[in-house]
């Protein structure tokens, strides 16, 4: 690092001394996400919205005139981002991949790291993101998940991939940025309506959506300024599974062999999810001079999920020298897999009802000072507030371990599966009485609640002086207070097969009838009402919690970390080689203090406070040239560093044990920030209006990074003491990222009317990662493209759009990975103007449903099946308004 901050800080010195005595430039906004893009425009700071050409022209110009490597998808209207979806719109950009659950975007990746921070006018929401079939408690962000607030409350996305000193810090791979409108960016007053119904093909429903926007300015030469907007989304959609396997380590009767894999499980699984989103943003402005502007805003969202889970697994022995017989080995990699064979085991059916509300807040105030003489002030402070309450019931019930199961992953979509008892013993899935009702234990009915708190208070302060015409210094400081809290609690308890006689769910034929495949589709499950469950699990297992729950200590934790941040940035324009050129340089320094408490089980179920504390500091240099080859060629070089603070749930040393398999899993409290070290070299070319030429070649080296590791801990379950495997994150890996991205964006004006409403985007990207271990990155593609044909001309618009990303490993298993296969998304949309601010559109999500499914696949095999998830393609209609 040390060698990283002489070499920023020679090249700022010598920025320093060329822009002395050089010719000075117009001076460019210190924050490219206020440069305001229309020339109808520039004195007024307006905004005037309307179309795909003109929202990518505004994009085009953000982008050209920004101090970093910056890309920008900007609205087509008022409340209308191309996409309904925030992460769907980002990856449309190059270099921006995106992971999706439910069918829907939720997190992205930039260049090879998933490490990206996610903010809101420079602030963080926080916030759950929910997964298909995560464990307990889902993992705490930083940031909340880009699917937790409706599209339509920004007007601007920005894909920050380089840095900047005055940049907020915690973006290893880059930075998102969704920008809110103010009622300052309006020329006049504005009200934006629309409506629409969704049709969901698996579901069958056909749901509404509602969104709205006000604002205007009033008072003595519209000095104050107000805005309001919201929307309102219902959406049931049903996931198709085949999930929750892997390929374990079984040598199959021979000692020797050591290079045998066999599946863990075979489950069978659909989800039923009953969605309800919906936020509110508002902003008050005050401008009591030409030189200040107050601002005040708030946004808030809420998500609600209702989920009923029905499936059915063949779970197999986890016994190492588990026989399969007449088995099928496929030879891959140097490891034999068995992808077919009879084995004997049990099966187990299971309901589960599962409600995951969550709600984002984020209130903030702004103070902008730009005075005549050349000096800037700019304070900003805010609260960020993200809250889950799960709760979940689960009934299961197991079949004796006496199964004959043949199954074989050659051929379908998943894996087939037949089930018999021994010859001669009738067995059907259907009939109850094929299962076990235990009248020992708690395995039958489970109730869980987990309430979960996020909370930050931050407060910055920058400083911007003209030090002379084209040169100007930019100072600042900034405090974050953050605090995270879980509490986990857990019942169970047990019924006989007469009590649950009368909540039996029969079989259903046309279970996952959208997978083809023999497997089996109908089975008797049982599916008590709330109140009865939740009487049988806190009568069995009481306890102090809310309702009478018990406590599930050891997951609980409650944490809290300060970071002290000051940095000072150069800024110069000048001319190179009689050329326009800009430059900035900068050290960013944050000092950051760590606190993690839980709870320790000691002998006798004694609960033992256990404190652990961290602290670090970081030193981020960076360094960003811009060069004007020609007025429409530009040129930019950028080196930096960049850190991202650990996931607090891996912060959290709490721990889950697995007492079935002997494993366990926990946070580690001595985690520090991987480090970075980036350097990017970019082309744009901009031909005219919403024209643009663009390529890039970056590199990143990533040390510190971190990895999950296995170790073998003594751990207190239940009164036992247990050796179990832990895997804990730990800094044990480090990571390079070389690549390059290339994009054109081009309206052929050039045909005939009315061919000459035609235009393209494309762009493609390559990032080759590896590890320090010989793997690629976690979420990282090395291939990815998109292509997008646009129509816009008279009454009429139209975009169809193709994403498609290569596979991408997704975890690691025994020291192999686990690998999310190729896969891509075809949407599409039209509108038409009926009458002027009127506007029908008719939209097409996941047109491709079957080129989607996430499919996971063991060590690059592509018939070792871990999971496929097939989601379903939306139908939509619509009106907007503008008045």
């Amino acid at each position: 690092m040390r060698n990283s901050i002489r070499l920023m800080s020679s090249v700022a010195c010598l920025a320093v001394m060329i822009a002395a005595p050089a010719r000075a430039q117009s001076q460019q906004p210190d924050d490219p996400a206020q440069v305001d893009t229309d020339a109808d425009e520039i004195n007024s700071n307006d905004i005037i919205v309307s179309g795909i050409r003109d929202s990518l022209r505004k994009a085009a110009q953000v982008k050209r005139d920004a101090d970093q490597v910056l890309d920008v998808i900007t609205a087509e209207d008022v409340g209308k981002l191309p996409d309904d979806n925030v992460a769907e719109a980002l990856q449309r950009v190059t270099g921006v991949q995106i992971t999706r659950v439910f069918g829907e975007g939720q997190a992205v990746n930039i260049r090879g790291l998933q490490q990206v921070r996610v903010e809101v006018d420079g602030r963080t929401l926080l916030g759950w993101s929910g997964r298909v079939s995560p464990p307990e408690n889902d993992n705490l962000g930083r940031s909340s998940g880009l699917d937790a607030v409706p599209s339509s409350l920004f007007g601007r996305l920005e894909v920050a991939k380089s840095s900047i000193a005055s940049q907020v810090e915690g973006g290893l791979g880059g930075t998102v940025n969704l920008k809110t409108p103010k009622p300052f960016d309006f020329r006049k007053p504005t009200i934006s309506l629309s409506a629409r119904g969704t049709y969901s093909d698996e579901s069958e429903e056909f749901e509404p959506a509602f969104q709205g926007l006000v604002t205007t300015t009033f008072g003595a030469d519209d000095q104050f300024g107000i805005l309001l907007s919201g929307e309102y989304q219902k959406r049931t959609s049903q996931l198709q599974l085949f999930e929750r396997n892997n390929f374990l380590q079984r040598n199959n009767g021979d000692a020797t062999a050591t290079n045998r894999l066999a599946p863990l499980q075979l489950q069978y699984e659909n989800v039923l999810i009953d969605r309800t989103r919906w936020g509110v943003s508002g902003a008050i402005q005050w401008k009591p001079t030409d030189n200040l502007t107050l601002t005040a805003d708030a946004l808030y969202s809420r998500v609600a999920n209702e989920r009923l889970n029905q499936a059915v697994t063949f779970v197999l022995p986890t016994n190492q020298n588990l026989n399969f017989r007449n088995p099928v080995y496929q030879e891959f990699d140097g490891f034999q897999y068995i992808v077919a064979a009879e084995a004997t085991g049990r099966v187990r059916v299971q309901n589960q009802h599962r409600s995951d509300p969550t709600d984002n807040l984020l209130v903030g105030f702004n103070a902008a000072y730009d005075s005549d003489a050349g000096i800037t002030i700019d304070v900003d402070a805010y609260y960020s507030r993200g809250t889950l309450r799960q709760e979940i019931e689960v009934v299961v019930l197991d079949t004796p371990s006496n199964i004959i199961g043949t199954f074989d992953f050659r051929d379908g979509t998943v894996p087939s599966l037949s089930l018999a008892r021994p010859a001669g013993t009738p067995f059907s899935l259907s009939d109850p009485g094929v299962y076990n009702y235990p009248t020992s234990g708690n395995l039958t009915l489970r109730a869980n609640q987990l309430p979960g708190n996020l909370e930050e208070y931050a407060a910055r302060v920058d400083f911007g002086f003209d030090v002379t015409d084209g040169f100007v210094i930019t100072t600042g400081v900034r405090y974050v207070d953050l605090r995270a809290d879980q509490t986990s609690f857990r019942s169970r308890g047990l019924a006989t097969r007469a009590e649950l006689t009368p909540f039996l769910v029969p079989g259903d034929p046309n279970f996952l009838g959208s997978i083809p495949g023999d497997f089996p589709r109908e089975f008797a499950t049982f599916f008590p009402d709330r109140d009865f469950l939740l009487d049988r699990v806190l009568t069995s297992e009481p306890g102090d919690g809310p309702m009478g729950f018990a406590r599930n200590a050891p997951r609980d934790f409650d944490l809290q970390e300060q970071t002290y941040t000051g940095y000072v940035m150069g800024n110069a324009e000048f001319e190179l080689f009689g050329r326009p050129a800009k430059f900035n340089a900068g050290v960013r320094v944050s000092l950051t203090d760590f606190e993690a408490n839980t709870l320790t089980m000691l002998p006798g179920n004694l609960l033992v406070p256990t404190r652990d504390t961290n602290s670090f500091t970081n030193v981020l240099p960076s360094a960003n040239l811009v060069v004007n080859v020609t007025d429409d060629f530009l040129v930019r070089i950028a080196g930096s560093q960049t850190m991202q603070r650990a996931g607090l749930a891996d912060l959290a040393p709490s721990t889950f044990i697995n007492p079935t398999n002997l494993t366990s899993g926990g946070g580690n409290a001595d985690l520090t920030p991987p480090i970075s070290t980036n350097f990017d070299i970019s082309f744009e070319y901009y031909t005219g209006g919403s024209n643009l030429i663009s390529a890039a070649v970056f590199y990143k080296d990533v040390k510190d990074a971190i990895s999950v590791g296995t170790i073998q801990e003594d751990v207190l379950f239940e009164n036992t003491l247990l050796t179990v495997q832990t895997s804990r994150p730990f800094n044990i890996a480090s990571a390079k990222v070389k690549g390059f991205e290339a994009g054109i964006t081009q309206f052929l004006d050039f045909l005939p009317s009315p061919l000459d409403g035609l235009g393209v985007i494309a762009n493609y990207t390559f990032a080759d990662s590896e590890d320090s271990s010989g793997f690629p990155l976690v979420a990282t593609s090395r291939h990815s493209y998109n292509l997008v044909a646009l129509y816009e001309k008279g009454p009429v618009s139209a975009r169809v759009a193709y994403n498609w990303r290569d596979d991408a490993v997704f975890e690691f298993t025994q020291g192999r990975p686990d690998v999310i296969a190729a896969n891509a998304q075809l949407d599409a949309q039209i509108g038409f103007d009926l009458m002027k601010g009127v506007t029908l559109q008719l939209l097409g999500q996941n047109l491709l449903p079957r080129e989607s499914a996430t499919v996971e696949i063991s060590n690059f095999n592509p018939i070792a099946l871990n999971s496929y998830a097939l989601s379903e393609r939306r139908l939509s209609i619509g009106v907007r308004a503008k008045f």
